[in-house]
């Protein structure tokens, strides 16, 4: 009895990337998530010239030569890192009528690898971090009930500290698990219509008593007519509440605070067209040669900055970081200018397709 063939919809609707290539390893046969990953031009080609890794480009010609399968790993750098599994199989009966005679299958492992060194990292970073204010705790506490247990004044003082170490652990711990959330899903593009000016004005509300308790005005520019963004509405507003929380931290008391959102023709680094969201302050700034290294986790300008006692918000130098892994999971970029005595610009730039 022949075999049926399989409806091109069901053969679209496998989540894991199938291509099938002929004895020229021409491709004849790709599912959407094939071609997402190698994109429409593979059709036709050789698919070398869409997949150019030698370990499956070696086990496809193994294969062609009579091996029955190659499999193994491979990382893709670009446009954001990701883990493949291949695995490259002869097709039965090959060449079948339309000159199919191996498939390839792809399958994105990258969770799963990222999970293993989320949780590596995580401890990794916690038992750094918290050593300090942990010792710093132990030895308030080890204070109170030894020599200070009957002096009122430094008992209150040292709960005091001892509260805004504590807030400062909770908050370091809080970022770190976003900062891994965020990385596990990075190679994940979205693909949602997002309304960036709706995302930016609810930023705005949460943060404006902030902004007000500092004489800072929170000032919104929008182009008329603003495309959707693609994207994830929760993961930017993490971004533009980051970037809007650092120009109320050091843009400096009574000066204000300059959001502008515009439409550009090209993405820098991308062909692309898109939203590019601008945070601007005038605050003392940052020097030139730092600017490369604000994205660095737990990276800090200096520790005036980070000082609670300035802002009464201690970081926990992970904000931008978050920032750059969610702007490099939707394809976008950030671009900082600043400069001593020049106040800093921020400017995310997402793709509207």
């Amino acid at each position: 009895m022949p075999m049926t063939p399989v409806p091109h919809a069901v053969f679209d609707s496998v989540p894991t990337a199938v291509i099938v290539v002929d004895q020229r390893r021409r491709v004849v046969h790709a599912n959407r998530a094939a071609l997402d990953l190698l994109g429409s031009a593979a059709m036709g080609r050789d698919i070398a010239l869409s997949l150019r890794h030698p370990m499956v480009l070696d086990g496809l010609d193994a294969v062609l030569r009579g091996v029955p399968e190659k499999s193994g790993e491979i990382t893709m750098p670009v446009p954001v890192s990701r883990t493949l599994s291949f695995r490259v199989e002869a097709l039965a009966g090959a060449p079948l009528e339309d000159n199919s005679v191996a498939t390839i299958v792809l399958n994105d492992v990258t969770s799963a690898r990222k999970t293993e060194e989320m949780r590596a990292d995580f401890v990794a970073n916690v038992s750094h971090e918290l050593r300090s204010p942990l010792t710093a705790l132990i030895g308030f506490i080890e204070t109170l009930r030894g020599p200070a247990s009957d002096d009122t004044e430094a008992r209150i003082r040292f709960l005091d500290i001892m509260h805004r170490e504590s807030q400062r652990m909770s908050r370091l711990i809080e970022d770190l698990l976003s900062l891994s959330r965020v990385e596990i899903n990075e190679h994940v593009r979205p693909r949602h219509k997002v309304d960036v000016e709706q995302v930016i004005k609810n930023v705005i509300e949460v943060l404006e008593q902030q902004a007000e308790q500092r004489g800072m005005a929170l000032d919104l520019q929008v182009e008329t007519g603003l495309p959707q963004a693609l994207g994830d509405a929760d993961q930017l507003n993490q971004v533009f509440r980051n970037l809007i929380e650092n120009a109320l931290k050091y843009g400096g008391q009574g000066n204000p605070v300059t959001i502008n959102a515009k439409s550009v023709d090209r993405i820098p680094g991308s062909a692309l067209a898109g939203i590019a969201v601008s945070v601007a302050d005038k605050g003392p700034g940052i020097p030139k040669e730092l600017l490369p290294r604000l994205t660095e986790r737990f990276f800090r300008v200096d520790k005036a900055r980070s000082s609670t006692a300035e802002t009464g918000i201690g970081s926990t130098g992970l904000g931008l970081a978050i920032v750059k892994h969610i702007v490099s999971r939707h394809r976008g970029h950030l671009a900082v200018d600043s400069g001593v005595g020049q106040g800093s610009v921020f400017t995310v730039y997402l793709p509207t397709h």
